[in-house]
């Protein structure tokens, strides 16, 4: 669909006729904008100013190394979020301006990665990391409910293994 796209553009820029060109990509820009910006208002600001400012580029004559809907995608990104100087605003986060809190799937993630990290292990293993990572005891009252002791129990409990010691030491 490109090349066929990319043969019509060239013929069109060759032959000079700028605005049947800038007319085949008028809806498409139009929409672009709109989903962008999400205001029907401003989308046809933007679009207007993107053709527009292709309109005057091709009348001066300038050329292009790619593909022209190459510069139409790209002069559409450019003006959506203002990085040419008329669109440009230097906006800055208001003083009482605070991030927001933690992403709330992030315990969710958090517990579904943990499940997968510890999936393939005995039992045992997963027992003692169960007891100290999902339910939060502690390393000594872990040890207390397994009838063990603290250190070489919970060690044993693991049996060596380095997703165990890498949940431990994270703790």
């Amino acid at each position: 669909m490109h090349d066929a796209r990319d043969v019509e553009d060239k013929r069109l820029l060759e032959a000079g006729d700028h605005k049947l060109l800038l007319a085949g990509y008028f809806h498409a820009v139009r929409e672009l904008c709109f989903l962008r910006l999400r205001d029907r208002e401003a989308a046809d600001e933007a679009a207007q100013t993107v053709l527009l400012r292709l309109l005057n580029e091709l009348k001066r004559g300038k050329t292009y190394a790619v593909p022209f809907r190459v510069v139409v995608w790209k002069g559409v990104e450019w003006t959506v979020r203002g990085f040419y100087p008329g669109a440009k605003q230097d906006d800055t986060l208001p003083d009482d301006w605070h991030p927001a809190a933690g992403d709330e799937y992030e315990g969710v993630e958090d517990e579904y990665d943990f499940g997968r990290l510890v999936a393939d292990l005995p039992s045992r293993q997963r027992e003692v990391l169960d007891l100290i990572h999902r339910q939060g005891l502690s390393h000594e009252q872990a040890a207390e409910r397994l009838g063990i002791t603290r250190n070489a129990g919970l060690r044993r409990g693991l049996g060596g293994s380095r997703v165990g010691v890498r949940v431990l030491r994270a703790r």
